[in-house]
């Protein structure tokens, strides 16, 4: 399809987009037909199939929408490059930016990693920001950085998790309280924060 389009085929385009969306807010993409999308948009099947090939197709171009290197590129150069990584203000600036992102995509990023979401999104959400984390590491040697990915595995899909789950719970914590929260987490380890509420 022509990437130029005129500014009705645009809203059309994405009146689809949000009809879809809001159909996917509610249930698995298995689920949803090309039928119910058009109900709700107010077009025809033959309007869907000029702008898109199926329903997945509208998912897809949400998810790269949502996230892109350029995103991660920005947080790391922004947080990582300048000054001490190790330092907790380092690392509590790199979370709030991790939370800004999400805020600023807060229609579709807590939803695609929920429970209904695509269960590869985290995967492709790895995908662009492991090369992005790995350039910092430029003089270990591949078996370092092999155990560098698995780390950043680990983390990525925890740190996602729990701000999924805050999303999920309509942010029942306070923002700067989750953020100490996640900042604790992050510095000193799950077992370790848990340890705190034995009695």
């Amino acid at each position: 399809m022509n990437t130029t389009l005129s500014a009705t085929a645009t809203v059309t385009r994405q009146n689809l987009i949000d009809s879809f969306w809001l159909l996917y807010c509610q249930k698995n993409i298995e689920k949803i037909t090309v039928k119910e999308i058009c109900e709700i948009a107010g077009y025809n099947r033959s309007t869907f199939y000029v702008y898109f090939n199926d329903v997945y197709e509208i998912l897809e171009e949400i998810e790269e929408q949502t996230i892109t290197v350029e995103d991660f590129r920005s947080i790391v150069i922004k947080n990582l490059f300048y000054g001490n990584l190790f330092r907790d203000h380092r690392k509590k600036a790199i979370l709030k930016s991790i939370l800004e992102f999400f805020e600023k995509n807060k229609t579709y990023l807590p939803v695609l990693l929920g429970e209904n979401g695509d269960p590869h999104f985290r995967q492709k959400v790895l995908k662009k920001l492991t090369p992005t984390v790995l350039s910092m590491y430029k003089k270990l040697s591949p078996h370092e950085l092999l155990e560098v990915s698995y780390l950043m595995e680990y983390q990525s899909a925890a740190m996602l998790s729990m701000i999924a789950k805050w999303y999920a719970n309509d942010k029942d914590l306070p923002t700067e309280q989750f953020l100490e929260l996640l900042l604790a987490v992050t510095t000193n380890g799950v077992q370790c924060e848990l340890s705190k509420y034995r009695r």
